[in-house]
């Protein structure tokens, strides 16, 4: 693959230019070849502090089971994990695609800091695709003695210029990225999940903010996560920042801390926030609240999906999806941000609806998608799955999101998008977690989530997703005789100002999200890539 874009790149701006650009990547900050990270395992005695004194009994009395509790919107999911990091007392394991350091990204990391200056033990793992901190403020945060920093699949050359080149000529490489979503207090208790650490997801300020779900989770199940944890902790496509060689940041200005303490002292932000509602929170976590007991596991992709010499790449996730799909009897329910099913995904959910199951389907509308390149991949699967039986919803940008039980943190902007991965199976098998229905999670991404056997809390998420299907805040897709002609139109179904209304155009996008959609569905190759 990149020897074949090298060769275009050569074609298209001439063999001068072509060597220019690989001599000027040649001179930049490269990662030290001779540095050895030092492996390191999950803390394992989690009775030995208050989290995991306070599940001690519940889960003597309940071998085998795991807890889990719900966390439907974004500023309880963030409180949650401030919460948690403030209740460690000797781990916290951290993996994300993304972290931002914004509002929600610097009040989150104060969190973290904090717990270790108490003595705890963090370790951090994030993906280099998206990421928002420099090297210099990763290193900032590397420094502390209870801190290690690694990073996923990181790009060679450090200097940010350079990353599309790279990207670009290494494309096999660098575009298999880290898609898991783990935050894991004291070895005991965890979240699982779709969110990132961002504005997006956490009810922040932004352009736009997430519906997403995130699982709270106790018991083996958290075991089961760790172990994915270490394997990418102790990987050799995890590298420490240390190998880095970047000089720290003098000061935390790139972490936006200073905004952060004066809006604190203003009685706004996370910070007034979480000082109004943390005994609450702490509370909830130490007394097991709304936790539901049942049998669950934590399945991940390995940190290489695919090595050499391999026909195919590990498929955790899909194949014991595959399974609960094929023993669904009465009805399945997905509620998928990026859902790019191809034409076996077309004929396997078309044949379970043939066998008189229920198949409803949640994505983002092309007004409300943050990826129109998905859109265009998606988009053209439409009509053969409603052909096919299947009940198509696409989420709306107008849609309001689960309000918090108090106040949220900066009133972020009312535009809403749909990053959820839930599935749930005949109202008693739940996924939720950080595969999509796509191409990429099928076989590019490390992703990782909870599948649990659940009336209790299949009931409880259904009933928390069912407003997002509401005509409200979702169109559903209809397949139609056109009027003027013989064959079928698409239309979109759903209420506005209070009226049902019936539409033959694709609603609220504009004019260059249309162009985007028609430039990507003509682009070859694209597909393998969403």
């Amino acid at each position: 693959m990149a020897g074949r874009w090298g060769w275009r790149l050569v074609a298209v701006f001439g063999r001068p230019t072509f060597l220019l650009l690989l001599a000027s990547l040649a001179g930049c900050a490269t990662i030290r070849g001779d540095y050895v990270a030092q492996p390191s395992q999950a803390f394992d005695r989690p009775q030995e502090t208050a989290l995991g004194r306070a599940y001690a009994a519940g889960q003597a009395e309940r071998p085998g089971l795991s807890a889990f509790r719900l966390i439907n919107n974004g500023v309880s999911a963030l409180l949650t994990r401030a919460a948690l990091a403030d209740l460690a007392e000797r781990s916290l394991d951290i993996q994300y695609y993304i972290y931002d350091p914004d509002e929600t990204g610097a009040f989150l990391l104060e969190r973290i800091q904090a717990a270790a200056e108490r003595g705890v033990r963090v370790r951090i793992i994030l993906d280099d695709y998206l990421l928002g901190l420099d090297d210099a403020s990763l290193a900032r945060i590397d420094a502390h003695p209870n801190v290690e920093v690694r990073i996923f699949n990181p790009y060679r050359d450090r200097m940010r210029w350079s990353r599309p080149l790279q990207m670009l000529f290494n494309l096999d490489r660098l575009g298999r990225r880290m898609h898991n979503k783990v935050f894991v207090a004291d070895g005991q208790i965890g979240i699982l999940g779709g969110r990132n650490i961002s504005n997006h997801y956490m009810e922040g300020e932004a352009e736009a903010n997430f519906r997403d779900v995130d699982l709270l989770a106790s018991g083996p199940v958290v075991g089961e996560a760790l172990r994915s944890f270490d394997a990418f902790w102790n990987s050799e496509i995890v590298v420490p920042v240390a190998a880095f060689e970047a000089r720290p940041a003098d000061n935390d200005d790139a972490l936006h801390f200073d905004r952060l303490r004066a809006e604190a002292a203003a009685g706004r932000g996370p910070y007034a926030e979480y000082g109004q509602r943390k005994p609450d929170f702490v509370r909830r976590l130490l007394a097991g609240e709304g936790m539901i007991w049942a049998r669950g596991r934590a399945i991940a992709e390995p940190p290489v999906r695919q090595r050499e010499g391999e026909a195919k790449p590990s498929a955790e996730i899909a194949r014991a999806l595959a399974i609960a799909r094929q023993n669904a009897r009465k009805e399945v329910t997905y509620a998928v941000a990026y859902f790019v099913p191809g034409e076996r995904g077309v004929q396997l959910l078309s044949e379970l609806a043939g066998r008189g199951v229920r198949v409803r389907v949640l994505t983002n509308s092309l007004a409300a998608t943050d990826v129109v390149a998905v859109h265009a991949g998606y988009s053209k699967y439409r009509e053969g799955l409603l052909a096919g039986g299947v009940e198509l919803y696409e989420y709306r940008s107008d849609a309001r999101r689960p309000e918090p039980g108090g106040h949220r943190l900066r009133l972020g902007s009312s535009g809403s998008a749909l990053h959820a991965k839930v599935v749930v199976h005949d109202r008693r098998l739940v996924w939720v977690g950080s595969a999509n229905f796509d191409p990429r999670s099928r076989r590019l991404n490390t992703e990782a989530g909870l599948l649990i056997e659940s009336e209790e809390l299949a009931e409880r998420l259904l009933s928390s997703i069912e407003w997002d299907f509401s005509p409200r805040n979702s169109w559903q897709l209809g397949l139609e005789k056109d009027p003027q002609g013989g064959s079928r139109r698409l239309t979109w179904n759903g209420e506005r100002d209070g009226k049902i209304v019936n539409l033959a155009q694709e609603p609220d996008a504009g004019l260059l999200r249309h162009l985007g959609v028609l430039f990507y569905s003509i682009l070859p190759g694209v597909e393998d890539l969403l």
